[in-house]
């Protein structure tokens, strides 16, 4: 860094800094294997370097708890020679710990790292507001440790002077930076280096970290380094809840007691999730006096001395309500004896980034838990099992699904200082997700008035505004009348909840309200001094961007006598499609399904402004969603009248079954998830769903479709199992498929449940067929495939009239092929080619926390006296269309995705066929434990050398540009199509 003549003259510390270079030191063995750790060097060189070439951009470093991170902001102070830093820290007691520990530079001088010549910083902690005079007599110390809560109290002019002094700042734990207060600081500091460390990193965008990521230390590498010692889960199987925490304790104490016998000065945690739970905890555990237990939490008496204790480790057990604090260091917390399991696994595992520090003297981390009776999802089950391994857990989560994670905590702390907002979020608030959204400015939006809440009938429990300063929380409680007695002897209590968003950049204010509409107008005039309703055709904006749009409801208002409203559900929509269109009716209220960005949605809307999604969530999913809504109703360039071309029209079919039915596929209601669990009865023979398939649908008359059920006699070869048959009737249609069964929950005839459960085929045009009803979009029908997303394939000599490699392997073929030209694109092959197969070849990548699935389609090209010839045959197209357009309902299956491969690995291995053709089968049976953690993306590809690129048809294009628009709609991903040259 540029040399300060100034303080070089002047500053001791600073001068022997600049005389005493800091060293380097890489651990080996002439020292002991003492030095800098890895992510600790590779952290130092990256960030000097960011601030040689781009010091005006603010920069973030992740290091995940436990690889020094402490050590490395001393040591960027150091060897930048920064002449005058301000570290900000989270907490008074962070504030402490960093002061001692850069006066003492205890590491990096034993280390060597620091001559003896070199001076330990001048440090100042600033604990209070201070004038611009007392900033400027601060010129002689080269370190300044503050709070964000400290610096709040500086005014404009006090901040710019303390900018003015500092040359560099520091935030540590900034993930915090989100907060307002830190914000203010951050902004201040514009156009000076600033420097962010974190353990926990969130995305670059509007809910993450203002500062580029120039390094991250994966959480997964610093274990394989050695920097976590292992992790051991003791669970306990108590299924009587009043007995659960009493068994839990003995657990946990009769393992502390084992260490401590065994000369391991470890300590033990107890887990709470309230103060109320923390002290009911502590009755439990302070019979054990020899361990001397003590409860410390944020209401708690003498909390500094008691800190003081628990660092000098006076107490062996300690009850507290989460942990003791950000930042805090105390190794020998290695026994966690967990009452209350976090909300979800990446708070977890933040919480067991603590216990898990590396020390020779220290044994392994410890957690006790209980799994009985417990309810949680899949990811959280991933821990919470009987031989859960924890650290490979651990390994397994990648940053990026962490991030995601962590909102749902990121909110609460910003209430972490307010009890009305820990007790509003304690009781687990799930509003419905709604809201009436205003243009507020500025100046008119007024938080703090929620505290001065008043109402005659209603009265104000709980009011909480979070430190951003943009969310407001109100509970109140009612006492109304029963409806069936006209009396208030009797009464209900009725308990609302109000909650307020404010979005600064568009000045955009939510509104949600448990109660009435009178309720929410008056709690909107409460945080707002003045406002204007978001309402009128800007409400259908939030229907913009939504595929396979599905009008499920929608009331019309009309300008006639006798008829003001009306209502219209299901089918009837269709026949007020034209009313829509040409403006004579006017849309009162719309709901809708369909796809946005590749997962099912719901949106609901109306002219007085209310928008809806049929769900109910937690209130920083509310917040988030509040989020996409505003970026939709602020955009001018979405013109509600044009989103209409996108909705789904339905006809019936009368008279005659379209043509051009080329493709089938079971019922919506079968999820991927329960496939493996239903099972086909045919003539007596029983085959599992995920072995069946149906075949082209085949129009053998006006009246009579028929759907062939396919599975693989061998790895190449299709059986007709059935025929499905579909009689068109006048006014409906009857299904039979005499001889089978279908077992769902209760086995039942296939033509009885197809009949409640019609196939769903798609048509040559982009329409589906649902029974006897065609659906259809104006906007996607008859789209060809687009050209930039063909390619063309030399394929020489290759025999594309045999498809399959089979289990020999063979690489003349079409999947063989295809295998050699993919085959240095991918980490995993996997051959799927056979029976109930998802696509002929799988494609996998695992890289920066994304699982990254491409389908590999692949079709022979037919062949007439031994010699095949690429064409312009639309036939060429229908089964390898059909087959990509079923594979989309993988996309959001992970689990099954992975579990089915490797079952069909599993029952192909025995008859000689490994389907693995690069990777092994481990990889893939890891998969399925990280694709819950991890960002799932998958691509399609259709492979057919049977279509020549000189001679492809407008007919052909059409049935791709189906599948196209199919795979597109529900996923969000491009079909990409690979043919002939």
């Amino acid at each position: 860094m540029p040399l300060d003549a100034g303080m070089y003259k002047t500053n001791d510390a600073y001068r022997s800094w600049i005389d005493n270079p800091f060293r380097f030191i890489e651990p080996n063995s002439s020292n002991g294997d003492f030095g800098l750790r890895k992510p600790q060097l590779a952290a130092l060189h990256i960030t000097l370097g960011h601030l040689i070439s781009t010091p005006d951009i603010p920069a973030t470093v992740v290091m995940p708890t436990g690889t020094g991170k402490t050590d490395t902001i001393f040591s960027l102070i150091l060897a930048g020679a920064f002449p005058r830093t301000l570290i900000v820290v989270p907490s008074d007691a962070l504030r402490e710990q960093t002061a001692e520990k850069i006066v003492a530079l205890r590491t990096l001088r034993n280390m060597k790292a620091v001559v003896p010549a070199v001076l330990s910083p001048a440090i100042s902690k600033l604990s209070s507001k201070l004038t611009v005079n007392e900033v400027e007599k601060l010129e002689q110390f080269n370190v300044l440790i503050a709070t964000p809560q400290a610096l709040q109290h500086f005014n404009e002019e006090e901040l710019a002077a303390l900018t003015k002094l500092c040359t560099h700042l520091v935030i540590d734990e900034a993930h915090h930076v989100a907060a307002s207060t830190w914000n203010r600081i951050r902004k201040a500091f514009a156009g000076k280096p600033c420097i962010q460390f974190t353990a926990t990193p969130f995305r670059e965008d509007k809910e993450g970290l203002d500062g580029k990521i120039i390094y991250n230390y994966p959480l997964k590498e610093a274990q394989i380094d050695g920097y976590f010692q292992e992790i051991e889960f003791h669970p306990i199987r108590e299924y009587q809840p009043s007995l659960a925490d009493t068994a839990i304790a003995e657990k946990a104490i009769a393992l502390l007691r084992t260490d401590l016998d065994e000369g391991k000065d470890h300590l033990m945690m107890v887990r709470a999730k309230t103060q109320k739970k923390a002290e009911l905890l502590f009755e439990i555990y302070r019979k054990f006096e020899d361990l001397k237990p003590v409860l410390i939490h944020s209401k708690s008496a003498n909390r500094a001395a008691t800190l003081e204790n628990i660092k000098n480790k006076k107490h062996k057990v300690i009850v507290c309500v989460d942990m003791l604090g950000e930042g805090f260091d105390l190794p020998e917390l290695k026994i966690a004896a967990i009452h209350d399991q976090h909300r979800s696994p990446a708070v977890t595992l933040q919480f067991i980034g603590r216990l898990t520090r590396v020390d020779k003297k220290l044994g392994n981390a410890k957690f006790v838990a209980n799994i009985a009776n417990q309810k949680m999802d899949s990811q959280m089950s991933a821990l919470y099992k009987e031989s859960a391994d924890w650290s490979a857990v651990i390994r397994d989560v990648s940053a990026e699904k962490i991030h995601r994670e962590v909102q749902r905590e990121e909110l609460t702390s910003q209430f972490s200082d307010d009890e009305d907002g820990e007790k509003i979020l304690a009781l687990n608030p799930i509003p419905k997700i709604s809201a009436i959204a205003y243009h507020v400015k500025k100046e008119d939006w007024t938080p703090e008035r929620a505290a001065h809440f008043k109402s005659n009938k209603e009265k104000l429990q709980y009011s909480s505004v979070n430190e951003s300063g943009d969310t407001v929380m109100l509970v109140t409680k009612a006492d109304v009348s029963v409806g069936w007695a006209n009396t208030f002897e009797i009464h209900n209590t009725e308990w609302y909840l109000y909650l307020a968003y404010y979005r600064k950049d568009d000045q955009t204010l939510f509104i949600n309200c448990s109660g009435d509409e009178g309720q929410a107008l008056k709690f909107r005039d409460l945080v707002s001094s003045d406002s204007t309703k978001i309402a009128g055709e800007k409400t259908f904006r939030t229907l913009h961007n939504i595929t396979f749009l599905k009008l499920q409801n929608v009331g019309l208002s009309r300008a006639q006598k006798d008829v003001r409203f009306t209502m219209h559900v299901g089918r009837d929509i269709n026949a007020i499609m034209s009313e829509l269109e040409n403006g004579t009716a006017v849309k009162s209220n719309i709901f809708a399904t369909g796809f946005e960005d590749g997962d099912k949605t719901t949106a609901g809307c109306s002219h007085k402004g209310k928008i809806w999604e049929m769900n109910s969530e937690s209130i920083d999913y509310w917040v988030r969603w509040c989020d996409q809504a505003a970026v939709k109703l602020n955009d001018t360039d979405i013109d509600p009248q044009n989103i209409l071309n996108n909705v789904m029209r339905s006809e019936q079919i009368r008279e005659a079954w379209p043509t051009g039915l080329f493709y089938a596929d079971w019922p919506d209601s079968i999820a991927i998830e329960t496939e493996g669990k239903i099972s086909i009865t045919i003539n007596g023979l029983s085959y599992n769903l995920l072995d069946v398939y149906p075949g082209q649908p085949k129009r053998t008359s006006d009246t009579l479709l028929e759907i062939p059920l396919l599975t693989d006699s061998d790895e190449e070869h299709h059986q007709q199992i059935a025929i499905v048959k579909i009689n068109l009737l006048e006014d409906g249609y009857k299904t039979i498929c005499d001889g089978a069964k279908i077992s769902l929950q209760n086995e039942r005839p296939l033509a009885e449940y197809l009949d409640d459960n019609p196939f769903r085929i798609l048509k040559q045009d982009g329409s589906f067929i649902f029974g006897n009803y065609r659906y259809y979009s104006p906007v996607t029908l008859n789209i060809k495939m687009p050209l930039k997303l063909i390619s063309a394939w030399d394929w020489g000599d290759t025999q594309i009239q045999n498809e399959s490699m089979g289990k020999d392997e063979n690489l003349d073929t079409v999947q063989g092929f295809t295998y050699k030209k993919i085959e240095d694109k991918y980490q995993i092959i996997f051959n799927d080619d056979g029976a109930g197969e998802i696509a002929d070849l799988i494609g996998i990548n695992e890289n920066d926390g994304i699982i990254t699935v491409d389908f590999y389609h692949c079709k022979y090209c037919g062949s007439k006296d031994g010699v095949a010839t690429p064409g312009a045959r639309v036939t060429d197209t229908y089964e390898v269309t059909g087959q990509t357009s079923r594979s989309v309902k993988w996309l959001h299956s992970g689990e099954a995705l992975f579990s089915q491969m490797v079952s069909r690995f599993s029952k192909s291995i025995d008859k000689g066929f490994n389907r693995i053709l690069k990777g092994t089968i481990d990889e893939v049976d890891l998969l399925r434990y990280k694709c819950r953690d991890n960002e799932l993306s998958v691509g399609f590809f259709i492979v057919q050398p049977a279509i020549s690129k000189a001679k492809i048809s407008d007919e052909q294009l059409t049935v791709l540009g189906t599948s196209y628009t199919y795979i597109k709609g529900i996923s969000g991903s491009d079909l990409q199509v690979i043919i002939n040259n």
